[in-house]
């Protein structure tokens, strides 16, 4: 991965603005609830507390009671994001890739909706099948042969190698699905990501590489804000002054790092697949 393909990559991406900004709205209003369910649950526990000894320390339980309770439903509902968000995003990119227009504002998300049902009839599919993509790239990374570039690292490393290349390598190759507009794709895609692992592993690292350089600036710049709102509070907020810093980085991560580094190794993939 290199400069030219996060441009392209960010082109296309403003190229789809509805499906963009409907991302944006939906993750960031995942992010209120998770920050929600923090002041919830310590105002709840702290309430019911309020005649013991201690009634702090029983907000601080509500608010990690509040906050793993909110984690728990954001992971069940990750199948209905992937179907509802992921899905129609990578279908966007592969057709704004091909040079094909969209429609505008709403008719785009209907027209994206409509391609997306098309291929598979609910979310649970639709995450089962990612989730068998993703066994699939972890199975061949790991039965590489002896010497080769990724099996020459210790058994623990490998693995997490592999399931680096799992996330991104799935996602690519559901693309490859919605682009090519039938089920059997993934078979030539996957054909072409065992086929050139170097390249797309050497994106891949790059990619996250790239994202986490850029999650730990925006984790710096978000404990700007929430450091300010912890001076204005007559107690200090602690611990979870990083608490809040991170989910706000949460946002930033899944609503704009995500789809750039997928849309860039798509780009990668789609072009290996076709020959």
């Amino acid at each position: 991965m290199n400069q030219l393909q996060l441009l392209a990559a960010t082109r296309i991406l403003e190229h789809t603005m509805p499906v963009t900004s409907r991302r944006i709205l939906i993750y960031g209003a995942i992010t209120l609830a998770l920050l929600f369910s923090v002041l919830a649950g310590a105002g709840t526990f702290f309430g019911l507390a309020s005649l013991s000894d201690n009634p702090g320390f029983w907000g601080q339980i509500g608010a990690i009671v509040g906050l793993v309770t909110a984690l728990y439903g954001l992971k069940a509902a990750r199948p209905l994001l992937f179907y509802h968000i992921e899905l129609m995003q990578w279908a966007a990119v592969t057709k704004r890739a091909e040079g094909e227009s969209l429609p505008a504002g709403k008719e785009q998300l209907e027209f994206l909706r409509t391609q997306v049902q098309s291929l598979f009839p609910d979310a649970k599919a639709a995450f089962s099948l990612r989730r068998r993509l993703q066994q699939a790239v972890c199975a061949f990374v790991l039965q590489l042969p002896p010497g080769s570039r990724l099996n020459v690292f210790p058994e623990a490393l490998g693995n997490a190698l592999a399931a680096i290349l799992a996330g991104f390598g799935a996602d690519a190759l559901i693309a490859a699905i919605l682009h090519q507009g039938k089920l059997s794709a993934w078979r030539r895609a996957l054909a072409a990501f065992c086929q050139h692992y170097p390249v797309v592993f050497r994106n891949i690292l790059l990619s996250k590489a790239f994202m986490y350089l850029m999650l730990l600036i925006a984790f710096w710049l978000m404990l700007k804000p929430v450091g300010w709102v912890d001076e204005a509070l007559p107690t200090d907020m602690g611990i979870w002054k990083y608490v809040f810093a991170a989910i706000l980085t949460y946002w930033i991560k899944t609503a704009f790092l995500n789809p750039i580094v997928t849309t860039a190794l798509i780009l990668t993939l789609i072009p290996l697949a076709k020959e």
